[in-house]
């Protein structure tokens, strides 16, 4: 498996993977400001290329939201995704509080890692569906 660090990445370097995998493309600057912000970041590189990235967004306290597990198509089906989320999970335990939130959008097809690591597919018997809105 890819080493894995909590380097935010190279923004230039976000930008071609979340498009290389199918993401949408997004500006350089957007990239460093989002990366800039993010609560927790985890990278996977092979050699000099990003290939891997991970992050969680949210106030830091009582709602986290994991964003971009992303795997280069080349490198999944080997546990990275897993152990990105798992990482992420172990770096934000010490800041949630009693009774946090800690959700996501799961990409389709993506469900049962996100199931494996003891998240809730929605809706439930409490939970309505899960939203989303895009800016154009």
């Amino acid at each position: 498996m890819i080493p894995l660090t909590n380097l935010a990445p190279d923004p230039q370097a976000f930008v071609a993977l979340r498009s290389a995998c199918g993401w949408g493309t997004i500006s350089v600057e957007t990239a460093r400001r989002a990366l800039a912000t993010s609560t927790a970041i985890v990278t996977g590189h092979h050699g000099e290329t990003l290939v891997a990235v991970g992050r969680v967004v949210g106030d830091g306290a009582l709602y986290f939201y994991l964003q971009d597990i992303i795997v280069a198509p080349e490198f999944r089906r080997q546990g990275i995704g897993r152990a990105i989320v798992d990482r992420l999970l172990s770096e934000i335990g010490p800041l949630a509080a009693p009774g946090a939130t800690i959700g996501l959008m799961a990409a389709k097809g993506a469900e049962e890692l996100y199931i494996s690591a003891g998240f809730t597919p929605r809706p439930t018997n409490q939970l309505g569906p899960g939203m989303t809105r895009f800016v154009e």
